[in-house]
């Protein structure tokens, strides 16, 4: 047995003259829907939704017309659900899209700055192995003039040094950057000086007047160097 205000929420259902048409029938029903949805009134911020206890109080169809309404109720009913399940299930996949996404991109700036942590001190460490290759560099024309021999074992000091250093900045993958017989690079070359009439191809570096150096591929800083220069 239903109570009369039950019936009342259901009133044509059982009743095949309604005086409305199909589309006012779906119209009603979809407003029905809609309402369903709303919070009830004191509810705390709970949502109210199609259960099988709202389906229970559909009273049962008395004829073929009142069948007829009841089943468009459910199918109003089914399509209504089957849309918000679709949106729940794409705001649900897309949600787990960014967050994969969020997770990969931490990951890898976390790897990349563990990876170059050592990129500064490094850099402050290349202006001392440029004392040291300066001071092989000048010191080759005092040594035939030195006839004690102690500036030569002085040098000689200064290059096993210079050597131990750049085995070490090796060991944590600086490299020096190439530049004999290469074409210019803007990338890891810094051009100084150009150079006419050198009987070389334009662009072909000269000479190298610092060295540069990369750190697991990149740049720690470029090359001095000096460059052929067309005549035009």
């Amino acid at each position: 047995m239903y109570s009369d205000d039950e019936n009342a929420g259901y009133e044509g259902y059982g009743n095949a003259d309604t005086g409305k048409d199909d589309s006012e029938i779906e119209s009603e029903l979809g407003r029905k829907i809609e309402q369903s949805m709303e919070p009830a009134a004191g509810a705390e911020d709970s949502i109210a939704v199609e259960t099988d206890a709202d389906i229970d109080i559909i009273p049962n169809p008395e004829d073929l017309a009142s069948a007829e309404k009841t089943l468009k109720y459910l199918k109003n009913a089914l399509k209504n659900l089957k849309k918000e399940c679709e949106e729940s299930n794409a705001n649900y996949l897309k949600s787990l899209a960014d967050m994969e996404n969020f997770r990969k991109r931490t990951n890898r700036d976390k790897e990349e700055s563990l990876k170059y942590s050592n990129e500064k001190l490094l850099r402050d460490l290349l202006p001392v192995l440029d004392f040291l290759d300066l001071a092989i560099g000048h010191s080759a024309s005092y040594i035939e003039q030195d006839t004690s021999g102690n500036l030569r074992t002085f040098v000689e000091g200064v290059e096993l040094a210079y050597g131990e250093f750049v085995k070490i900045l090796k060991n944590y993958g600086v490299e020096a950057v190439e530049t004999s017989g290469k074409n210019f690079d803007a990338n890891f070359h810094e051009a100084v000086e150009m150079i006419e009439n050198s009987g070389k191809p334009e662009g072909i570096i000269l000479e190298e007047k610092r060295k540069g150096y990369v750190f697991k591929g990149r740049l720690l800083r470029p090359s001095m160097v000096s460059i052929a220069k067309s005549k035009n």
